[in-house]
């Protein structure tokens, strides 16, 4: 398993208009290279204080993620995290 750092640049719910819908999105932008094996990305939940939905799928020609949670994270943009590829 390898760990590649990213960038917190948005944390926006997806359906603003709806109070119950509890789904957000956290993009990053990743500041190491995609190791070429890689297949997915997981965050760490007790990282980014949320609950992630589903494993991102990735290519090595990927610098933008977007890691779909359920509640609101507490990253703002800024913020670095660290993703685990598989």
């Amino acid at each position: 398993m390898n760990i590649t750092k990213a960038r917190v640049t948005k944390n926006i719910k997806e359906e603003p208009s709806n109070e119950h819908y509890d789904f957000w999105n956290i993009e990053a932008t990743l500041l190491d290279k995609c190791p070429e094996n890689a297949t997915q990305f997981l965050a760490d939940s007790t990282e980014i204080k949320a609950l992630q939905v589903e494993a991102m799928r990735i290519d090595t020609t990927r610098t933008v993620v977007t890691i779909r949670t359920r509640r609101q994270s507490v990253l703002k943009p800024g913020d670095v995290i660290h993703l685990s590829t598989n």
